[in-house]
């Protein structure tokens, strides 16, 4: 099922650079234009976000919820 995307983003995740010297001068946006995102798309969107930031994630890690 394709959802469509709005005229503007619903969600808008920036990370700003450190003002430093040894800073890369980078400011890293991502848009999120769907309104409706299941829990599980939003989870993979904000590990997208962390990948972008330099985070790194082995072949067995992910974020996700744990249910007690």
């Amino acid at each position: 099922m394709s959802k469509p995307a709005l005229d503007k983003p619903y969600i808008t995740l920036i990370c700003y650079p450190y003002e430093h010297d040894s800073s890369v001068n980078t400011r890293i946006t991502i848009d999120v234009m769907e309104k409706d995102l299941s829990k599980d798309e939003m989870v993979q969107v904000w590990e997208d976000f962390m990948k972008a930031l330099g985070y790194s994630f082995g072949a067995n890690e992910h974020l996700g919820f744990t249910y007690e």
